[in-house]
């Protein structure tokens, strides 16, 4: 940014447009970064409280409200739920799309790239609507009628712009095609100051007392560097690309090879994706097969073939891949040949772009998301619940330490504010269901502002997240905390039910991953006074019961897709049984597609 002597200064009270009372708004000032979900959850969760006390006469309360102002550098409110084109900001392709494998282009020029906001994202939900659904304002009060379990996504952005602007128009409070250069805390004035640029080149200086990042995880492309390295190293004939180049990819694909490197949910999506358009065969490759598309068996034509643990290490003749086991570590594993391969998609994911954030701001380093995590002893007297492994596992041993970190705690957050300066917060997803997770911390995040909770000291806060972290312990969670008991799963016997997935235990098990899931999110909710609760006097209510079966329904529309069902030459999880669904609000249950998906087009109507 532009040093303060040239650059015009504002306070964020230049921005208030509220509905009249915010001329005498006394509550703090509030900084939103990014007008995607997390952001027009927040917005929404002001209006809701805003409502609320103008129903109750207390004008009183209405001026303590926090003054919301929201930066979004696109045109358009939606973020990566927008298409590119809806958005008017340039994305991946116009900055070194291809990774030209004959010059010196590399991952860390595209990272480097600030103009990118739209990524790839499936054009269909890929988990059930049902799980995403509102309580304020349900899909009956949206659609009018019953719908199908999956949606295009255009359909499910129409849903959350309009419940959020039920109360109010929300976007009075954004500035959009306004970029956030820089942010910086002022520990004098005790104050961030944020830096701005508008479509024009204004650049602008903001001061605010409170500051929310809701700019996504998607900043921009990571790639299996090695991987990266030797394709352009062995001179590979074919096209080589991330998946968030896949809009310009579009019928390109059609009779070609493709080898996708990933096997989550990108990967899934992408492989459907590319066989609607007509791609000749695909080949998913990954280091650890424990992403979502690995418990697929069943693909539309039985055109996708699962590498399992293998990843390619060398090239033959410009376009056969050579894949060698990645379990072995000595480099000696068996080989797969891939021949004919014309494109290369990773599907690796993407690295946050907390660029504009001064370091000390950070929730973790986007670059090395291992460094210096801390780690702490585990108690002594610990010792491990019964859980539905015990029979098999018994007691496996503990580390002497552990990492302050796990799939629901992030080291230097507490409940989404920084631990070492609470007026920095954070919106993104923690969980399976991202949208109502990010709704939750919206109202999480409002409650901190408004005083509604309590915010323990920092040695608290970390005591606290230790807790939790060994408290997920308890379950099968630990799986993902303590290399031990992973290793320990890893090696259980292929006859166990454990690798059963349609088995009754393996679904008490999958029970017990979601159930904890759900009451995390049950005990944010009920520290922000959510609309909705998943747990009432620390026991699971309806809502979370019926949470939990749309939490196994979800798994079991992958699956069931065996080569052995009916319709598995066409079939996918979006063709899943309808009638395993239900609104956990209105109990509106969902009807089927209109068609096979392979047949339907971006929109959910029939292809001609």
């Amino acid at each position: 940014g532009s040093d303060a002597s040239d650059t015009p200064s504002v306070t964020s009270s230049s921005y208030l447009s509220t509905s009249g009372e915010s001329s005498n708004n006394v509550g703090p000032s509030v900084a939103v970064i990014g007008c995607g979900p997390g952001g027009m959850s927040f917005l929404h969760a002001v209006a809701c409280r805003r409502n609320k006390l103008k129903e109750n006469g207390d004008f009183e309360a209405i001026k303590h409200l926090p003054v919301v102002t929201c930066f979004e550098r696109s045109s358009v409110p939606g973020g990566v739920w927008r298409s590119v084109e809806e958005s008017n900001t340039p994305n991946f392709e116009s900055c070194n799309t291809d990774i030209k494998l004959n010059n010196s282009t590399s991952e860390k020029s595209n990272e480097n790239n600030k103009s990118i906001t739209n990524m790839y994202e499936g054009l269909w939900i890929n988990g059930s609507k049902e799980a995403l659904e509102y309580s304020d304002y349900t899909f009956d009060d949206h659609f009018g009628c019953a719908m199908p379990v999956f949606l295009p996504r255009a359909d499910v952005l129409e849903y959350m712009l309009a419940r959020v602007t039920q109360h109010e128009d929300i976007f009075q409070h954004v500035l959009f095609n306004t970029t956030v250069s820089s942010v910086i805390y002022d520990d004098e004035e005790k104050e961030f100051v944020i830096t701005t640029m508008d479509e024009k080149g204004d650049v602008k200086k903001h001061t605010f007392d409170k500051c929310i990042y809701s700019g996504g995880m998607n900043g921009s492309p990571k790639y299996a560097k090695d991987i990266l390295t030797m394709l352009q190293n062995q001179n590979f004939t074919g096209q080589v690309v991330h998946s968030a180049e896949m809009n310009s990819l579009g019928a390109s694909v059609k009779g070609k090879r493709i080898v996708m490197i990933g096997d989550n949910y990108s990967a899934e999506d992408l492989a459907l994706q590319c066989l609607k358009l007509g791609a000749e065969r695909i080949f998913i490759t990954s280091r650890k097969n424990t992403g979502i598309g690995s418990y697929v068996e069943s693909w539309p034509g039985d055109k996708v073939e699962f590498l399992w643990y293998q990843l390619p290490f060398a090239v033959e003749n410009g376009n056969t891949l050579l894949c060698r086991n990645s379990k072995g570590n000595d480099g000696t594993g068996d080989v797969t040949s891939v021949s004919d391969v014309d494109i290369v998609i990773f599907c690796t994911g993407y690295r946050p772009n907390f660029d504009m954030l001064s370091p000390d701001l950070y929730p973790w380093n986007p670059d090395d998301e291992k460094e210096s995590v801390p780690k702490f002893s585990i108690p002594s007297d610990w010792k491990m619940k019964e859980n539905t492994l015990t029979d098999i596992l018994g007691e496996v041993p503990l580390p002497s330490e552990i990492p302050e970190c796990s799939y629901f705690v992030t080291p230097k957050l507490y409940r989404r504010m920084l631990i070492d300066n609470t007026n920095m917060m954070y919106l993104f997803e923690s969980n399976d269901y991202p949208l109502l997770d990010i709704d939750i911390g919206a109202w999480l995040c409002l409650a901190h502002i408004c005083g509604d909770t309590e915010i323990p000291s920092p040695q608290e806060m970390r005591r606290r997240n230790q807790q939790q972290i060994l408290e997920e312990m308890q379950s099968v969670w630990r799986y993902n905390t303590d290399d031990n008991y992973k290793a320990a799963c890893d090696n259980i016997p292929n006859d166990h039910w454990y690798h059963n997935n349609l088995s009754e235990e393996y679904f008490e098990y999958l029970a017990e991953w979601g159930r904890y899931q759900i009451m995390v999110s049950g005990r944010y909710q009920n520290e922000c006074c959510y609309p909705f609760q998943f747990e009432a006097e620390q026991k699971p209510t309806d809502f979370a019961k019926k949470y939990l079966q749309l939490y196994i329904a979800d798994s079991l529309s992958r699956y069931n897709l065996k080569k052995s069902i009916d319709g598995s030459e066409w079939r996918t999880f979006r063709d899943c049984e309808p009638s395993d669904y239900a609104s956990i609000h209105t109990g509106t249950k969902a009807v089927p597609l209109k068609a096979k998906w392979m047949d339907l087009d971006d929109k959910g109507k029939i292809s001609k």
